[in-house]
């Protein structure tokens, strides 16, 4: 089942929207107690709020090395928040939560002061590349595989961004990006599939050197 979450941001305005979700039934039983207590899971439901808000409202630094097997270097990414939403953030608040189909939603609200909200707007100017990934993480790995899903489809994004750019193979990329969109999370055939849309800006293409 596909589950949404929705983010609404309209020009001029400062507040953030979206409705995460945690399993309270999941297949996989990592944790001791089962079904998952509402309280625990509201702990991480809101947990993930602040992860995806800091990604909407600051980003993350990335570091890919793109695989190469003639040159034996293994394929690795690398995702660093530029900055997090504090915990106990009062812009920051649960309007609704509701139980369906095992799952506990919650209707997150995020209330950008005017530097995040310049920030933000910074992000949509033509001068920044857009792009959509999609990516996905076994549901064996427990919660932690949902944004191990969403960091797939970010580097997903990246490299559909980047492909047609960028025709000799380089030996890093660096950059930042920002979630620009609600990411689309649900579960099939034993994993998380994520699609994320983006904005980034590559900041050092690091060729290998020719001898």
């Amino acid at each position: 089942m596909l589950m949404t979450l929705s983010c609404r941001l309209a020009a001029g305005d400062d507040r953030l929207f979206i409705r995460p979700w945690v399993e309270l039934e999941p297949i996989v039983r990592i944790e001791p107690e089962y079904p998952i207590p509402l309280e625990k899971a509201g702990a991480w439901v809101l947990e993930e709020a602040r992860t995806l808000l800091s990604g909407m409202v600051y980003g993350w630094t990335f570091s890919w090395t793109p695989g190469d097997t003639s040159r034996k270097v293994k394929d690795r990414f690398d995702l660093v928040p530029v900055a997090e939403i504090p915990w106990g953030s009062d812009r920051l608040s649960v309007r609704q939560t509701q139980v369906e189909e095992a799952r506990l939603f919650a209707q997150v609200f995020y209330t950008m002061n005017p530097a995040e909200q310049l920030r933000r707007e910074s992000w949509a100017g033509a001068v920044v590349d857009a792009a959509t990934g999609s990516g996905e993480a076994p549901t064996m790995k427990g919660r932690e595989a949902k944004l191990e899903a969403l960091a797939n489809a970010i580097k997903d994004a990246v490299r559909n961004q980047l492909h047609t750019r960028i025709f000799n193979k380089p030996r890093a990329i660096r950059g930042e990006v920002v979630l620009w969109d609600d990411p689309q999370v649900w579960v099939a055939s034993g994993s998380y599939h994520a699609v994320a849309k983006i904005r980034l800006r590559v900041v050092e293409i690091v060729p290998y050197r020719i001898f």
